[in-house]
């Protein structure tokens, strides 16, 4: 029998997973009890109070616990594990995924293609990067990030009746499936050399193991990463993706899931510290082949999908030099880039939904030339969205860019 301290302690660090999981439960019996009726053919109801609740469940789990940094709290026999950098990773998620969704509602109404199903399958996707975000051993990762991964196939497929939406959903399902393989086998291989799952017990067993095999195996496992984070020479899904899905979609998959996915990043790097310097190499590639790379190639792009597609590619890898050199500095600057690009993405995609209310949304960036025709202010708030992301001065990219160039520099990573 639990005591009371302990109970606290669980429903203090899952309190979001465990009311997301309610929530989606609650929505789905209630959808499919009235799905056949025309008057609550759609739980309006429900729907509408899921920007307010995500919101205040991300601002109450933040402040709810302790800010020192020693205070960790654990659930489900150590699967779950949530720390301070956890609950920031979730709080900056749960904010994203909140400004999403509310941006996004007015265009799908428009666009009727707002449907239940819909937002069930965008609460899915949240509570799998909950998961993820918290997890503490091989088994809670992999089903975590199946969930995520899941929702985001059916997100990206979900105009059936588009042949591009549904290229780019297949594209994304083979692709994944095959990166999901690729972990398997580097979780295999680092069970086999360390003998254990959970991700403290391999932290202490790594430090005093030299084996080639937990090597190999973190590389599986940074290769899926980069993956999933759409870094080169892995990034050949994303532009696809990006291209064929809603633009609701699209911005909800620039967004949110980045949050996540570096600070499982960071943490895996923490994880395989002392096999980091071998996999140094690995990360350096991909992320000066992705800031590199995605810098000449977006030069080439007619589509304004394609042109933020390789933006999101070459901050990626801005972001992924800055964990590598897991220094305080560069942990710092990391969270500063990505609360600075997540704030530059939402507002460009935001610019773009709002002047793609009334008509069809322009695909082209030709068809942005007029843009200062219509709208002044929009037109200049576009141009300084733009500049800021390139990283001109004295503009907030800039900023950011030049807090990892420094945490580079102080490492000696000229």
């Amino acid at each position: 029998m639990p005591d009371c301290s302990s109970l606290v302690n669980l429903l203090v660090s899952n309190f979001v997973e465990l009311v997301l999981a309610y929530y989606l439960l609650a929505y789905i019996l209630y959808f499919v009890c009235f799905s056949s009726s025309g008057e609550f053919c759609f739980p309006v109801l429900i729907s509408s109070t899921t920007v307010y609740t995500c919101f205040i469940l991300g601002s109450s789990t933040l402040m709810a616990q302790d800010f020192c940094l020693d205070t960790v709290f654990t659930a489900l026999t150590g699967s779950l594990n949530t720390s301070f950098f956890s609950s920031l990773f979730r709080f900056l998620v749960i904010a994203a995924a909140v400004s999403v969704i509310y941006l996004c509602k007015e265009t799908l109404a428009k666009q009727k293609v707002y449907k239940a199903e819909y937002d069930i399958i965008l609460v899915f996707s949240l509570l799998g990067l909950c998961l993820l975000n918290s997890c503490n051993d091989f088994v809670m990762f992999y089903l975590a990030i199946e969930v995520q991964s899941l929702s985001f196939y059916l997100l990206a497929t979900f105009l059936r009746n588009s042949e591009y939406n549904v290229e780019a959903g297949v594209k994304y399902f083979i692709l994944g499936s095959f990166s999901s393989g690729l972990l398997l086998f580097g979780f295999s291989l680092v069970f086999l050399a360390s003998g254990s799952i959970s991700f403290e017990g391999i932290e202490k067993i790594v430090t005093d193991t030299n084996s080639a095999i937990v090597s190999l195996g973190a590389a599986f496992i940074f290769i899926t990463l980069c993956f999933k984070l759409g870094t080169f020479p892995c990034h050949l899904w994303l532009c696809d993706v990006y291209e064929g899905s809603l633009i609701t979609v699209t911005m909800f998959f620039s967004s949110v899931p980045k949050i996540i996915l570096f600070g499982v990043l960071l943490k895996f790097c923490q994880i395989f510290y002392s096999f980091l310097s071998l996999n140094k190499a690995l990360l350096l590639f991909s992320g000066l082949g992705s800031i590199c790379f995605a810098s000449v190639v977006a030069l080439y792009q007619k589509r304004i999908k394609r042109l933020l597609a390789y933006s999101a590619v070459s901050h990626s890898g801005f972001i992924m030099l800055g964990i590598i050199c897991l220094s305080t500095d560069s942990i710092r600057a990391v969270l500063v880039y990505i609360l600075l690009y997540t704030v530059m993405t939402l507002a460009i995609f935001s610019l773009l939904l709002l002047v793609g209310f009334s008509n069809s949304f322009p695909k082209f960036l030709i068809n942005w030339l007029s843009l200062a025709k219509r709208n002044v202010t929009i037109a200049f708030s576009f141009t300084f969205l733009i500049l800021s992301t390139a990283g001109i001065p004295p503009l907030a990219g800039f900023y950011s860019k030049l807090c990892v160039l420094l945490s580079l520099l102080s490492q000696s990573m000229v």
